[in-house]
């Protein structure tokens, strides 16, 4: 990186993501927008190469300076992750663990195992970070803003690492015990599903045509817990996660629906680039996950 300063190259690649020198000061704590123009001016200066367009609406970058950015990013996501490793000890104790998962599964999934690790290190930290953008969690891993993600969407990508590390059971759940013999019963009965262009309503709709089988929600809602109310108050059945009704099933207050066929089940997938997970990482995943 010849004899510019490491910073002036994380300036210009922050600036480079956010489009905007507002943004990025926002990003690199400590530094105004002032600071950043000047910087970057600098950095122009040095390089003499012009690196950003000014619009109206913010920078994007020249067509010199993309490529730039490419080889400047990954070099500096390099130097970023030496130095965690040198940062951690293998010592969960002292941890600070950054995760990308949907909220849903953070609830019936993640979160017992962040409860169980905080019990066994108090002093271990979390980020979590509710996205089910699996294009954002991929920004999110390339930018080092995470650790690693939970996902049910499997990645394949030369660079990314894709482990199941979970499965997690559908169900529909009653208000009164029910028994359906004849999957076709299900398009006479009210229905309280997921958001139609959600990936669990769609795997759910796709099984049930292989069975002539066409449903149509009465309800929909894309919180499990407004769901589960509706249920309560003998609005319908609905399509929940299994473990997400644990309590209300072992209470008896919800009913498992008994049905002829197998329902699709979700694949957690434990995804982070290659090579780049730390030893604290890795002893996290390995105590809590699996």
């Amino acid at each position: 990186m010849s004899n510019v300063n490491l910073n002036l190259y994380k300036i210009f690649c922050k600036v480079a993501e956010s489009n905007s020198y507002y943004e990025a000061s926002e990003k690199l704590d400590g530094l105004s927008v002032s600071n950043i123009s000047t910087q970057i001016a600098s950095l122009e200066r040095q390089l003499n190469l012009k690196l950003f367009n000014r619009e109206s609406k913010g920078v994007t970058l020249t067509e010199d300076s993309k490529e730039l950015y490419e080889i400047i990013n990954k070099s500096i996501s390099s130097f970023d992750f030496v130095e965690k490793m040198a940062q951690n000890k293998n010592n969960l104790s002292s941890a600070d663990i950054k995760i990308a998962c949907p909220s849903h599964l953070t609830s019936y999934f993640l979160m017992e195992k962040l409860e169980q690790a905080k019990k066994d290190y108090p002093k271990i930290k979390f980020t979590i970070i509710c996205e089910v953008d699996i294009n954002k969690i991929l920004e999110l891993l390339r930018n080092h803003e995470i650790d690693f993600a939970i996902t049910d969407v499997s990645i394949e990508e030369d660079n990314i690492v894709c482990q199941e590390i979970a499965t997690i059971n559908n169900i529909f759940v009653s208000k009164i015990p029910l028994t359906i013999s004849d999957i076709k019963e299900l398009e006479g009965l009210n229905c309280i599903l997921n958001l139609e262009n959600t990936r669990t309503t769609r795997n759910l709709k796709e099984r049930l045509k292989k069975y002539d089988v066409n449903i149509n929600a009465d309800m929909v809602c894309d919180a499990t817990e407004i769901r589960v109310q509706a249920v309560k108050k003998n609005m319908g059945i609905a399509y929940v996660i299994k473990q997400a009704v644990k309590k209300e099933l072992d209470n008896k207050e919800l009913y498992e629906v008994e049905l002829p066929i197998e329902l699709p089940i979700i694949k957690l997938n434990l995804i982070y680039l290659k090579d780049e997970l730390t030893r604290v990482n890795k002893k996290f995943i390995n105590e809590y996950l699996k």
